[in-house]
């Protein structure tokens, strides 16, 4: 896999060269790679931390059994 995004390397650099000789005032374009964002990250934490309160509220709500919570469970006989 390596060997293949070397040769497509070279072969762009190729093609970029041959528009260069035809083309004086050509710029070739710039490839900066992937910009990873830092608010995923965060948006994953604050998932991450929601699915756990609610599983918090569920749990207590189930075990006090005084909301309506306890009408939906799936598990008729708790």
């Amino acid at each position: 896999m390596i060997m293949a995004y070397k040769n497509r390397l070279n072969r762009r650099e190729r093609e970029i060269e041959e528009i260069r000789k035809s083309d004086e005032g050509f710029i070739p374009p710039v490839h900066y790679g992937r910009k990873r964002s830092k608010v995923n990250l965060w948006l994953w934490i604050g998932v991450g931390v929601l699915i756990f309160l609610l599983l918090i509220w569920l749990t207590v709500a189930m075990f006090m059994g005084d909301t309506d919570v306890n009408m939906i469970t799936p598990w008729p006989w708790i």
